[in-house]
């Protein structure tokens, strides 16, 4: 005769271990809550700053209060301050990932009132690739594969890892902004198709960083964590641009777009959506950073 067929070993669950005799679980402290004004006149501001290349997002930020640069690709390096004419102050030999999380975490570098300027944001984001290629093993294992490229991972993780990595340097960009820092990050543009449930797809211009990924974008973008992130996103763009038989024309003479439209994203949590655009009609101009530091628009809704 066949032994009879041994069934399999069913797995009891944990169980939660037993309190020792006499002894009583504490009870769980109750918290005790008030409320109160947001305290945030010290803090630091999160900007960013996007626009085509030439369009003066350096010259811009170099108005800033005590601007400090870190330059992954040369736009700060030969330029004098508009006003002053001296050269530009950055942090030197900042070249990785990590680098940049370093200066933000050095007590003795930055003081409150500083402006520290990521130029430009794509530039920060291939030191990030760089962090995860070297950092992240796939998802079988180290042993399984050498990751050398962002396609290692398998179609579309290795684009999540990325985006996982670009959210690690927020919570030190806001250690800063509580010490009074200003985080400034200057992008270039980019267009993306945005997808409308309500008809045709649209072109839309954000800042150059990764865009979503995947089937039905189930990888979010790494510019829409950014600008989520960001308190004010500002776009420089043309005063009085048209377009006429393909051809478009302009002055020449810059703005500074302060609220986003359905083809671009544009915001700030301070300055009134009655300031859509604020002038830029030279590099010495820092009309932005009188709104948005000095609210000099109290002042116009005061004369009228």
């Amino acid at each position: 005769m066949k032994p009879p067929p041994t069934r399999p070993r069913k797995l009891s669950a944990a169980k939660t271990p037993m309190m020792p005799p006499g002894q009583k679980k504490e009870a769980r402290q109750v918290k005790k809550f008030a409320t109160a004004t947001y305290e945030t006149a010290q803090h630091g501001k999160r900007i960013i700053v996007y626009a085509d290349s030439g369009m003066g997002k350096t010259t811009l930020t170099a108005l800033l209060g005590s601007p400090k640069f870190i330059d992954f690709r040369g736009g700060s390096d030969m330029m004098l301050h508009p006003i002053t004419g001296e050269r530009l102050v950055q942090v030197p030999n900042v070249k990785t990932f990590d680098d940049v999380r370093d200066v933000c975490n050095q007590d003795d570098l930055l003081v409150p009132g500083d402006s520290l300027i990521i130029d430009v944001g794509d530039g920060f984001e291939d030191t990030a690739l760089d962090w995860t290629i070297q950092n992240v093993p796939h998802e079988k294992g180290p042993g399984y594969k050498i990751i050398k490229r962002i396609e290692d991972y398998g179609y579309g993780k290795g684009y999540r890892h990325l985006y996982d990595t670009m959210k690690l340097p927020l919570a030190d960009f806001d250690t800063l902004i509580r010490r009074g820092v200003n985080i400034v990050i200057n992008c270039q543009m980019q267009q993306i198709e945005v997808p409308n449930t309500g008809g045709e797809n649209f072109l839309c211009d954000v800042p150059k960083l990764q865009a979503a990924h995947g089937k039905n974008n189930n990888v979010p973008p790494v510019w829409g964590l950014y600008v989520e992130w960001a308190d004010h996103v500002f776009k420089i763009g043309y005063s009085d641009l048209t377009t006429h038989e393909g051809k478009a024309s302009s002055t020449g003479e810059h703005v500074v777009i302060v609220h986003g439209g359905p083809q671009f994203k544009a915001k700030s949590r301070s300055i009134p959506y009655e300031y859509p655009r604020i002038a830029f009609s030279s590099p010495a101009d820092d009309s932005i950073w009188q709104y948005l530091f000095d609210e000099c628009w109290k002042e116009e809704e005061t004369n009228q």
